[in-house]
């Protein structure tokens, strides 16, 4: 698997799949309309790519997906029909949560989990058994309870089941057992044991990503395999088939059908993995990631690695889901968000869109709210002939007038005193929000966004970048070759990954050596059998990265460091290590306090082929060959409009090292790269623009 050579992408969107095909030293890309079944616009793109590419199904060795079944399942609160069997008195824990609220004080806020719960109440059954740490079985499972339990929500038309006893983490074996007696009674039924899902103490989140997992697995595993019978069907039989996971690594079909809780962030985490790639190929470690689409923006900072959401704030949809997941915030911002007043003549942009259909007013397909894509052409910086290559045909005059109707006619106000200036007031309003979230991101967190490049990439990520870099004081934007495709360039550069975690919850000083070195030793070795699995050589292929989860006692959360073993003086080790990240994340440590060792977790990864993408042509600074016109476009802000005269380029005929003075549009088929007064781009060979003050 490790040795392919030929690779295609298939990333979908909620408006487009985006494919791209590396044959050694080419790439093709090819861009169409997501069905209603994703799985027929995937292999769909994938067979048109190919046929393209003038290469046979037979000769792709892989097809990596990034898929978005299964979070669109649990945010529109879709999926199997699920049960639950839990301990005798835990049958509300779900129900319950935590008494932490988002909204305090508010006798109105609605909790999702409650109002739109994974399982129903009716559907959540509840069993004689328990077990007490470390391990010790005080009630035996009552097995009779659990066939009764399991044909009552059959009987129900129950198509798949979690089962999430209390201390199951401690010891799996009255889960295990369970999910043996329903396989046995009900063969059809979808079992999830929450020791499978994730083995960790916090029973509410415990049974809420289990729940997750066992509402969403008959879905994803049904889509699946509809998308391998059509790749199959289209010649693809030889090919492996590998599912971007939320922690950015790839996982088999099989594992993924399992486990498709690991998946909720498929698309967004192959996203940070392309701008991860943009910014090392530029010679740029730390980054600010920037992924803007049709409805929303998606933002990750990479302080030179990788970071994975805290476990506390992990969830999809407001329910908690404790998977690893890549550090990302999403916000309602994208081309297609609505700019609207409201009662108090507030100005808002989004989090309402017009989404893919009917689209922004200039489609013409039937809205006539204005959008940020609306403002874009207002200004002049969409141009009509060029859009997606001039494949869709839009309309300025609609632009103008949903802008004219619904923003300048509303007010009174000196922003909204012209066309032009409202759409400008469309962008502040938009590239402040987008501002406020990388400063969560960034600043509040510790990092300093002047130290970092900004990559911007997605469909409208590269029209606001440079005016979010002025913002955050950033002078190094970096855009890539086919910012419209950058997610699906992000699964080449993914490595087959699977975590492992189990909950030890032990003082420091009362932890043994074996004990540690047996818990880490199985983790790696289930680990390994996922690798051995998917055809890797464990000897020379598989890396495993072994981390425990430590806090001070009485502690509500934990911190992650590195296991370097039990040699030496491994205690005072540990808490070395664990005391540096407590004054690293909170700014102090408490030298006296007992640590607690709470969580083993082991990372068995294997590399994937190499990516390295066709380097483009050279040639000299001048880049007039490739420009295809001028024209006046609008820049600064609603208050202080500025308008230029600004040449447009076509990024194909560019060439690596030509320079752009801004300001100045690049055009390109699925982007538009909007380079403002006193910055200049530079071509690097890769084929991205190296934007600077």
């Amino acid at each position: 698997m490790t040795e392919s050579t030929i690779r295609i992408g298939a990333d979908v969107g909620g408006t487009n799949t985006d494919i791209i095909l590396v044959d050694g030293t080419e790439e093709h890309k090819y861009k169409l309309p997501t069905t209603d079944d994703p799985s027929k616009s995937t292999a769909d793109g994938v067979f048109e790519v190919c046929k393209r590419a003038g290469i046979s199904p037979d000769d792709v060795d892989t097809v990596l997906h990034g898929t978005t079944v299964g979070t669109n399942a649990v945010i529109e609160h879709e999926g199997a029909k699920t049960g639950m069997i839990t301990t005798e008195g835990f049958r509300d824990t779900i129900h319950i949560g935590r008494h932490r609220k988002s909204h305090t004080f508010s006798v109105q806020h609605v909790l999702a989990h409650q109002e739109n719960p994974l399982v129903e109440r009716r559907y959540r059954k509840t069993v004689d058994e328990r077990i007490y740490p470390p391990g010790k079985v005080v009630e035996p499972l009552d097995e009779s309870e659990v066939r009764e339990a399991a044909a009552e929500l059959v009987e129900e038309g129950v198509e798949s089941i979690a089962v999430c006893y209390l201390h199951s983490y401690l010891n799996t074996a009255h889960e295990d057992r369970t999910k043996e007696i329903i396989q046995e009674e009900f063969p059809e039924v979808f079992v999830s044991t929450s020791n499978e899902v994730v083995a960790q103490f916090r029973e509410y989140e415990r049974f809420s990503t289990t729940a997750i997992n066992a509402r969403i697995a008959p879905v994803m595993s049904s889509y699946l395999d509809r998308l391998q019978e059509r790749l199959n069907d289209h010649g693809f039989e030889d090919a492996d088939v590998l599912i971007m996971q939320s922690n950015g690594g790839v996982a088999s079909i099989r594992e993924a059908s399992q486990r498709p809780v690991t998946t909720l962030l498929s698309g967004p985490a192959a996203g940070v993995l392309s701008g991860q790639y943009t910014g090392e190929s530029a010679g740029e470690e730390k980054v600010i990631t920037f992924d803007m689409g049709g409805t929303s923006a998606d933002i990750s900072v990479l302080p030179g690695r990788l970071l994975e959401r805290d476990p506390r704030d992990s969830e999809i949809g407001e329910y908690p889901a404790i998977t690893p997941m890549l550090d990302i915030e999403a916000i309602g911002s994208g081309g297609g968000s609505i700019a609207w007043f409201d009662q108090a003549q507030g100005f808002n942009v989004g989090p309402k869109s017009a989404g893919a259909n009917p689209g922004p007013a200039c489609y013409d397909r039937g809205n006539t709210e204005p959008t940020i894509a609306d403002a874009q052409v207002v200004l002049g910086r969409i141009d009509p002939d060029t859009f997606l290559g001039g494949e869709l045909d839009i309309d300025p005059s609609l632009s103008e007038q949903s802008i004219q109707e619904k923003l300048v006619d509303a007010v009174d106000q000196e922003r909204f005193s012209s066309v032009e200036k409202a759409a400008l007031a469309v962008l502040d309003v938009a590239n402040s929000n987008m501002y406020q979230s990388v400063r969560e991101q960034t600043m509040q967190r510790g990092y300093d966004p002047r130290h970092y490049s900004l990559v911007g990439f997605g469909g409208a990520g590269p029209m606001h970048t440079v005016d979010l870099a002025e913002s955050l004081d950033i002078t190094k934007v970096l855009i890539p070759p086919s910012p419209g495709i950058g997610s699906a360039r992000g699964l080449m550069t993914g490595d087959i990954q699977y975590d492992n975690q189990v909950t030890l919850s032990k003082r420091l000083e009362d932890v043994e050596a074996d004990e540690l070195e047996d818990r880490i030793t199985s983790l790696t070795q289930r680990g390994a059998e996922q690798l051995r699995s998917d055809g890797i050589d464990i000897e020379e292929d598989a890396q495993f990265r072994k981390s425990i989860d430590c806090l001070y006692e009485g502690q509500g959360y934990e911190l992650n460091i590195e296991y370097t073993g039990t040699d030496g003086d491994w205690r005072s080790r540990i808490r070395e290590q664990f005391e540096e990240k407590h004054e690293q994340e909170y700014g102090h440590y408490f030298e006296d306090d007992p640590v607690e060792v709470l969580n083993l977790r082991v990372a068995a990864s294997a590399d994937s082929v190499q990516y390295d993408p066709v380097e483009i042509e050279s040639g000299g600074t001048d880049p007039s060959h490739a420009k295809t016109k001028s024209h006046p476009v609008y820049f600064g802000t609603s208050l202080e409009p500025e308008q230029y005269e600004t040449p447009r380029y076509d990024r194909e005929e560019l060439q690596a090292g030509n320079v752009i003075d801004g300001p100045a549009i690049v055009d390109e088929f699925d982007s538009t790269v909007v380079i403002n007064p006193e910055w200049e781009a530079e071509v690097l060979a890769s084929g991205a623009l190296r934007i600077t003050r």
